[in-house]
């Protein structure tokens, strides 16, 4: 988080250029609980959808208070996808059983749908809601939103409405080598210079002047029987 309350997440550690065709790139990238089912399955040319899918596990951690996919090994992680997102066919996935890892897979003929276990597990979340992290975790990469579509999506129009980043406190920027402003204000006083009465004594009697003039109410009092 930077000192105008904007949260960034970002790994740089094995980060590469890539462009059109795609280069040939590692499998072995991205945490397991958020790694891509294609990541998964062997591919080794993609682009920015395996971040997408990332995005789509984050924003199901924020609402579930707990990671979305906790697999204990990458088989693990495989099968609670599909149980999530459903299985792939050639129709939903053109190619998929081309992966390396996938020609292997011993699939089920009833694939699940995908929206109706993701609504299913998230029964609060608004329709709108529900298509953004549908989309986001598409087992199919080509149907993943880009960042662009994901920040016009109708989701971030509905009540209630993120707060603007106008209102949210600031703090001074070490990276921008900022200081915290610094309001003067008095000193304490140090020990042994304590404030001091000049003069003869200071006489407060004057404060209770005329106490003994003042009428007395007549009161009451309590009988205990």
């Amino acid at each position: 988080m930077n000192n105008r309350g904007q949260i960034k997440i970002a790994d740089f550690g094995m980060a590469r250029y890539y462009g059109d065709p795609p280069p040939k790139l590692t499998q072995l990238v991205v945490t397991l609980w958020y790694r891509g089912p294609e990541l998964l399955l062997g591919a080794d040319k993609y682009g920015a959808e395996v971040d997408m899918w990332s995005v789509g596990c984050i924003f199901g951690e924020l609402l579930l208070k707990e990671p979305l996919l906790q697999g204990k090994n990458e088989v693990d992680q495989l099968s609670k996808i599909f149980e999530l997102c459903g299985i792939p066919t050639e129709e939903t996935w053109p190619g998929f059983k081309r992966l390396p890892n996938a020609r292997s897979l011993r699939l089920p003929s009833n694939a699940q749908t995908t929206g109706a276990v993701i609504r299913a597990k998230f029964p609060f979340l608004t329709l709108a809601g529900t298509q953004l992290l549908t989309a986001l975790l598409s087992m199919n990469p080509k149907h993943r939103p880009t960042a662009s579509e994901v920040l016009a999506h109708g989701y971030f129009k509905e009540d209630p409405r993120p707060k603007s980043t106008t209102m949210f406190p600031t703090f001074p920027s070490k990276a921008g080598q900022e200081k915290r402003r610094r309001v003067a204000s008095p000193s304490a006083p140090k020990r042994g210079e304590a404030l001091k009465i000049g003069g003869e004594a200071a006489d407060f009697r004057s404060i209770f002047a005329g106490r003994e003039s003042e009428e007395v109410g007549g009161g009451f009092s309590l009988k205990l029987v």
